[in-house]
């Protein structure tokens, strides 16, 4: 068995879900277990609704309402071709509107946006999702079975980011899932959304269909998770900035993970834990390039490969300097100042420290008083914005000296203002001003992915 993963941009429209049908028809004999997102964009609609409602605002509920009716509609009329089963679509799609609109009526009567009723309305892009899915496939000759996901995917009760419960969920998909597979049928199911032990409706939080997805597939024991989105899997830089970016025939999760850190944003390694847990293989595919092999992601996918993978990027951090005043070495300088930072509501992403100073990188903009306010007298702090992080990331780092010690030589040359070897990740990364970033990938990516496919060339 294997479990397909399809995102939101995979099913953004009619022509899309029918594309989805084909890439499903065409796994058939690997007997697979669908998990599908909301429509792409519904799931912010959703939290523009649940907003609106939350502050009373009527006038600003029913656009968004009609926008989220539309939207779903559009993709009835133009994936459903038989008029008897679109009208028993249409029939069931009404009833699920009517219940997210009376849920919006009493969030906003009550003036109150809970963490409880949020999961509640959320839900309903995959709830909806799901069941024009699974009614395109039957219209295809595809035997599906709908699936609700809160009868297999049961979590704690924390709302908004609920854990499977992998125990519970072992036996849910024995009981609900197998059965509907061995019977020769496609379960379809929505995927983010499960059942807190008292039965409520939770959602997964970040990446939550993937971790749907992982969490089944570790259940019943998959041959592989796919995850099919709109690339072709993890590449060797951002082809924005690298034309000559190509893609990853496999990565080991650690790689997936330092890149997803890093700026890749096609899989977060979080959310598939599960599955490297079970050691089973996670395939990343394109729903519009069915053809291409994607990105085979495994426990460890490269360990016999002396191989960089890839130059990942990102923009919109910025440096923090923080120095103590005192001219000796002080001990609890560094937690008064991590303190501090959290305090600030920051979050160090890199760090390079003593036990007089750091220099730490942040994920957004400091404000410079209060951190101040929060350091105190006895440390100075500056803030540098508008910086880059550029990351050269491999397995073999890890392993090699040799590799490192030219990795972070070509890093030197690009004139960083703070450097740091991963402790643990294969990574070495830099950060830079944001207008020097992509010049820095781009020779970073030819000097140690291109300059490796002429060596074994």
């Amino acid at each position: 068995m294997i479990v397909m993963k399809f995102g939101g941009t995979s099913v953004g429209d009619a022509e899309r879900v029918l594309a989805v049908v084909e890439v499903v028809r065409s796994k058939l004999e690997a007997r697979p277990i669908v998990v599908v997102s909301a429509l792409a964009g519904v799931t912010d609609l959703l939290v523009e609704a649940v907003a609106a409602a939350a502050r009373g605002d009527r006038e600003g509920l029913d656009p968004v309402l009609a926008a989220l009716e539309r939207k779903h509609r559009w993709a009835v009329a133009g994936a459903i071709e038989d008029a008897r089963r679109r009208h028993d679509l249409s029939l069931s799609l009404d009833a699920l509107f009517e219940e997210l609109r009376q849920l919006l009526r009493a969030v906003r009567v009550l003036g109150e946006g809970t963490p409880r009723a949020a999961d509640a309305l959320l839900a309903y892009g995959e709830l909806l999702s799901s069941r024009i899915l699974a009614a395109a496939l039957e219209g295809r000759g595809v035997r599906a079975r709908l699936v609700d996901p809160r009868d297999v995917v049961l979590t704690d009760g924390r709302h908004g980011a609920a854990e499977p419960d992998l125990a519970a969920l072992a036996e849910t998909a024995r009981r609900t899932l197998l059965p509907a597979v061995e019977a020769g049928e496609v379960p379809v199911m929505g995927g983010f959304v499960g059942a807190g032990p008292d039965r409520r409706t939770t959602t997964l939080g970040r990446g939550g269909s993937d971790t749907t997805a992982a969490a089944v597939g570790a259940a019943i024991g998959a041959e592989e998770i796919q995850i099919w989105t709109d690339v072709d899997g993890l590449m060797t830089a951002d082809p924005k900035i690298v034309p000559e970016a190509r893609t990853l025939p496999r990565v080991s999760f650690a790689e997936a993970a330092e890149l997803a850190f890093y700026g890749a944003k096609v899989l977060h390694p979080a959310s598939v834990l599960p599955a490297v847990e079970r050691r089973i293989p996670v395939r990343i595919l394109n729903t519009l390039r069915p053809a291409s092999a994607g990105t085979l992601v495994l426990d460890e996918a490269a360990g016999e490969e002396a191989r960089l993978a890839s130059v990942a990027s990102r923009t919109g951090v910025c440096i923090v300097r923080v120095a103590s005043r005192r001219l000796r070495a002080d001990p609890a300088f560094l937690p008064r100042t991590f303190a501090a930072l959290e305090r600030s509501g920051l979050a160090a992403d890199l760090a390079v420290c003593s036990e007089a100073g750091a220099t730490v990188v942040v994920s957004r903009a400091a404000d410079r008083g209060r951190l101040a306010a929060e350091l105190g007298g006895e440390v100075e702090g500056t803030v540098s914005e508008g910086r880059g992080v550029v990351s050269v990331v491999g397995s073999v780092l890890l392993r090699d000296p040799a590799v490192r010690g030219r990795v972070i030589e070509a890093l030197a040359r690009i004139e960083p203002e703070a450097l740091a070897l991963s402790g643990a990740g294969p990574s070495v990364a830099a950060v830079v001003p944001e207008q020097r970033l992509q010049e820095a990938v781009r020779s970073l990516h030819r000097e140690f992915i291109e300059g490796q496919g002429r060596a074994a060339a």
